[in-house]
Formats: structure tokens, sequence, C-alpha cells
């Protein structure tokens, strides 16, 4: 029972499009709660990578922020850099404008501005941006290929276009090992990496942009998913 059980909990061969699980404000605000602590050391992966291009009066743009916590975590520790966040889901967005005001009154926000804007259509003007991050957000977009074009597109020459995401071919033992923590929300993480793509996908998806000189790679190798000075 436990084999079929397993067999099933893991069959990631196909992906499945990814299916919105935060469909009301409360789930989205437990959520919010929940990858706080959760999601600490993946930001802190990410903040290791990008913190070398975090220098004084630099502008990043985070695109499919969520509920915002990358961007306030990373503007508190470089209060010198602007940071932009951009999310297209309005429940998602205010909780994110909650988490701003609530830095803001506790001084420890940094310079965080937000807006809604989608990932194929970023609202901005060509290289205007040092850094351009995506945290976990690449499987639900719609339009995986225009919005890489995009993330070039508003990013400087010589800048950092850095994707950080699951793969779906990901090992086995590594899923099993996140689903220990994952408590109530295991269900939903086994949606998003079913939904995640594999680093083969990813590859054809950025030759698909144009961009198939960026580096894809596997967090053992402390790069992201898709990443490249442009």
């Amino acid at each position: 029972m436990i084999a079929a059980k397993e067999r099933v909990l893991f069959d990631l061969a196909e992906r499945l499009p990814w299916h919105n699980p935060f469909d009301t404000m409360e789930r989205i605000r437990e959520y919010d709660l929940d990858i706080r602590t959760s999601m600490i050391i993946p930001r802190q992966h990410l903040g290791h990578m990008v913190r070398p291009f975090l220098q004084d009066g630099a502008r990043v743009l985070e695109v499919g922020g969520a509920t915002g916590l990358l961007s306030l975590r990373l503007a508190a520790c470089h209060p010198t850099v602007d940071f932009t966040v951009v999310e297209a889901d309005d429940n998602l967005l205010a909780v994110l404008q909650d988490n701003v005001i609530f830095a803001n009154l506790l001084e420890t926000a940094g310079n965080v501005s937000y807006e809604s804007a989608r990932p194929e259509r970023l609202p901005m003007e060509d290289g205007a941006f040092d850094v351009v991050l995506a945290f976990t957000c690449f499987s639900r977009w719609p339009d995986p290929v225009r919005s890489l074009r995009e993330c070039r597109r508003v990013c400087k020459p010589g800048g950092l276009v850095l994707i950080y995401d699951m793969a779906r071919d990901s090992e086995h033992g590594l899923v099993s090992f996140v689903l220990q923590y994952a408590g109530d929300y295991g269900h939903e993480f086994m949606t998003s990496l079913r939904s995640a793509y594999t680093a083969d996908e990813t590859r054809d998806l950025l030759a698909r942009a144009g961009l198939d000189d960026w580096q894809v790679a596997r967090e053992g190798d402390r790069k992201s998913s898709c990443r490249e000075r442009v």
C-alpha cells in the first residue's frame, strides 16, 4: 500500500499546468505566514547569489513577487538599493501591500515599491534595471517564453536576470525531505512541483525565447534555474 502511494505521489513525468490553490484571502494570508519560515533557506540561497550585484544605487525588479517577502528582506539588508515588485494576482498584491506597510511601521522596509503587472507585459522601459529576479513563480507564468523575453528586455546590458524555481526532475529523496517539513501544505507543494519544468524543458523555453546562451543549473551548483549576465 505504501509503495503504491509513493508511486502516485512522485509521478512527475508529465507536467501539469499550475492551478492556483490560494483562491481566498484567508488561504493567501495562511500561505504568507507559512513561507516566512518554510522558505527561509531558498531565500537565503538566492540572496547569496544576487548580493554581489546589489551595489549602491542599483535598481532591482522582482517579477511575480507574491507577498513581497523576498524583496522586503533584501531591501532591509541593502538600504541603498531600489526594489520594485510586480505581481499580477490582486489578492497576493493586497497582502504584499500590507507587508510593505507593516515593514514601514517597523522602519525595516528599505526602498520598496510595488505595482500590478503581468510578467509577459512589464510596464518598464528597456534596460531599466540592474537586476531582474523571479522567485518560485516561473511555473505559474501563463506565457513563459514572452515573459523571459520581457525579463531580458528590462535588464540593462551587463546586468543579471536570475530565475529561481523548483525543478520537476528533482531527486525523489529531496522531494521526500521537503515533504517532511511541508506540514499542511504538502499537497500544495506537490501541486506546484508537478507544474514545474525540468531542466531540459527550461532549456527548450529559453531557446524558444532566443536565450539559449543562458545558464540552467541546479541549486547544488549555487546557481538558479535560469541565470545570465546580459
